[in-house]
């Protein structure tokens, strides 16, 4: 984009030009620093500055984990070429299942679990790190940003999702942050009945650039001095092969985790197969956000399977055939869910579906074939992670 779309509650029109040579020579000393190459412009503006281009975070392009979305959105800003699948599966995220029994989606967000931001550095050569006062995380902030680095934060806009701040500005003296959420897409004009589930419109008044960066009331996050993350310092990745070694611990990992809030792994296998075999009315009232689960596991699933056929040629002699086994396995997972509810129906009803239901869920037909696929998806799960066991245990003969 050209210039900022005009704000009418800033200061004035002439702040827009980048003008001020002090923030200028700050965001180049801020990118020097990082010794990044960005894939974007930082624009001076507004007394701020915000970095060009970042795309839109959507559901329903099989990128529908908010985390693993913006931090895929992150990484190939600062020049690392990653897909949304490596980054699930360095992270880990594409093996996880977990519920919380009465069904809130919050349950999905990986870090009710085991951590996993530090997987992806490691392997891609960013140290991830937080701050624990206010007032450091908004000049880290605005530093960051300057030096075209986006910050990945929980709740910057209208709901407790993952985001990414891209820009800043100053009204009035107050800075005002903006960037991207997976809420963009909802831009329309909603019913009486939708406006308690989805938020209206954006106002014009918080657009704050041509391509679309709205303001972030919820800046600096949920929990900020734990979920607010940066990620302008370097370091030495580790290589492709054990970056999978410690996917696949993850792995197992992932099905082993005590907890006295959330189910893990089988258990919250359990939890959507009990769940989904219960009559109408007892379904109605207790499972909620049906689609977005089902959605999470779907989309996970799939990565897994794509992440491990990235990884094919890592692995030598009977730990490549063993690979090739359970890239198999998660494939015929994704295949199963696909069979019962189509990807329609899943987590991309977000984008356009006010009520967040579709047909197949509404049918206790439908939700039997669900729980069904479940059900067989719950023993391929057993068979992947011994062999993905035999694989851990047989590391040393693949180098």
């Amino acid at each position: 984009m050209s210039e900022p779309a005009k704000n009418t509650n800033l200061p004035s029109p002439e702040s827009y030009s980048p003008k001020k040579p002090r923030l200028a020579e700050l965001m180049k000393e801020n990118a020097d620093k990082t010794g990044m190459k960005k894939e974007y412009t930082v624009k001076a503006a507004n007394g701020g500055s915000y970095i060009e281009g970042i795309p839109f975070l959507k559901w329903g392009e099989w990128r529908d984990n908010s985390y693993c979305g913006c931090m895929t959105a992150l990484y190939n800003a600062i020049g690392i070429n990653v897909s949304y699948e490596e980054v699930m599966g360095l992270s880990g995220v594409c093996w996880q299942a977990v519920m919380l029994d009465n069904w809130d989606p919050s349950s999905q967000m990986p870090q009710n679990g085991r951590p996993c931001e530090k997987n992806v550095g490691d392997a891609l050569g960013i140290e991830v790190y937080t701050l624990n006062k206010e007032k450091k995380i908004i000049k880290q902030a605005k530093a960051c940003i300057d030096g075209g680095v986006p910050v990945l934060l929980v709740g910057g806009r209208w709901a407790p999702e993952w985001t990414l701040a891209c820009g800043y500005a100053v009204e009035n003296g107050e800075d005002k942050f903006f960037g991207r959420s997976y809420f963009d897409c909802q831009n329309y004009n909603p019913t009486k009945e939708a406006i308690e589930h989805q938020p209206p419109v954006v106002p014009e008044n918080e657009i704050y650039t041509e391509n679309g960066y709205f303001y972030f009331n919820g800046f600096p996050g949920v929990v900020p001095e734990w979920l607010t993350h940066f990620y302008n310092k370097k370091r030495r990745p580790i290589s492709r092969k054990q970056a999978l070694r410690v996917s696949l611990e993850t792995c197992l990992k992932m099905f082993e985790q005590p907890s006295k809030t959330h189910k893990f792994g089988y258990d919250a296998y359990d939890v959507l197969i009990s769940g989904f075999e219960l009559p109408d009315s007892e379904y109605k009232e207790k499972c909620g956000n049906d689609c977005y689960h089902i959605g999470s596991m779907l989309d996970a699933r799939r990565a897994a399977h794509k992440y491990l056929e990235m990884c094919a040629g890592l692995l030598e002699g009977e730990n490549k055939e063993r690979l090739k086994e359970v890239t198999r396995r998660y494939k015929n997972m994704v295949d199963k869910l696909l069979a019962a509810v189509p990807y329609e129906e899943t987590s991309p009803v977000f984008n356009d579906t006010p009520d967040f239901v579709s047909a197949t869920f509404k049918m206790a037909e439908g939700r039997r074939k669900i729980a069904a696929a479940l059900r067989e998806n719950k023993e391929l799960e057993r068979q992947a992670r011994i062999i993905v066991k035999e694989i851990l245990d047989s590391w040393e003969e693949t180098k």
